[in-house]
């Protein structure tokens, strides 16, 4: 692990702290709020000791499977920046005179096709930074537009995949199958993702913050219009 020192600010001064010390607090301060609402469940009698503990235990083997998760996806974030798949990437897309401006829309839907194969937007995450990254540098893109595809499309084929924890949570949740919450909420991830898609290839050619006021316009617009459809379908049933 890299043994950097981070100069931070005390109250009373100047100092530096060990990025392992950060790791401690934040480790620390779950133990103790975990154990603070422990305490205030069995204080007010919400539940007993055995169930809450029974809770926590649950909710750490949850936990275990995300880690185990962006652990394999770190590991192969960093064979593939060592492999120099990026620059193998960037050259190929030079050589067939790949359009600069759509680099970013590319991004995206790399993105969400490998989020919504392996069910993990923080794995995708890990899996294309390393990638996105060079390739912006290489074609000239701006780098929050590039992070941005990464980030939209890693959470569009999340929701969208029906091997994601957080599909797999909500219909639970929620009581009812998954098939039938997929059906549900894809119609809605559907609309977004094309919309950003849009977006994405706006900001490769125009290279401006406006895509972002561009997509904001055209969700209002296209939601307000659908829900104008939906209660006029409902009006002619009644």
């Amino acid at each position: 692990m890299c043994s950097c020192h981070l100069h931070v600010p005390y109250l009373f001064g100047q100092g530096q702290i060990k990025r392992n010390a950060f790791r401690v607090a934040l480790t620390m301060g779950y133990f103790f709020g975990a154990a603070v609402l422990m305490a205030l469940i069995c204080l007010f009698k919400v539940m007993d000791f055995n169930e809450t503990f029974k809770v926590y235990v649950g909710g750490m083997k949850g936990m275990t499977d995300v880690a185990i998760t962006l652990i394999l996806a770190w590991s192969l974030g960093k064979m593939i920046s060592g492999l120099g798949t990026a620059e193998f990437i960037v050259k190929f897309l030079q050589d067939m005179s790949f359009s600069a401006s759509l680099v970013p829309a590319a991004i995206f839907l790399f993105g969400a096709f490998i989020s919504f194969s392996t069910g993990s937007s923080w794995g995708t995450f890990a899996i294309m930074m390393p990638l996105a990254i060079p390739m912006a540098h290489a074609f000239g893109i701006p780098f929050y537009i590039a992070v941005g595809a990464v980030l939209s499309g890693g959470l569009f084929g999340d929701h969208c995949s029906p091997i994601s924890d957080t599909t797999i949570l909500s219909s639970t949740g929620a009581g009812c199958g998954l098939v039938e919450h997929i059906k549900t909420q894809l119609p809605y991830a559907a609309v977004n993702g094309t919309i950003a898609f849009i977006a994405y290839i706006i900001a490769g050619l125009t290279g401006s913050e406006a895509a972002l006021g561009f997509a904001v316009i055209a969700l209002i617009v296209v939601m307000a219009v659908l829900n104008r459809i939906s209660a006029a379908r409902l009006a002619g049933r009644e």
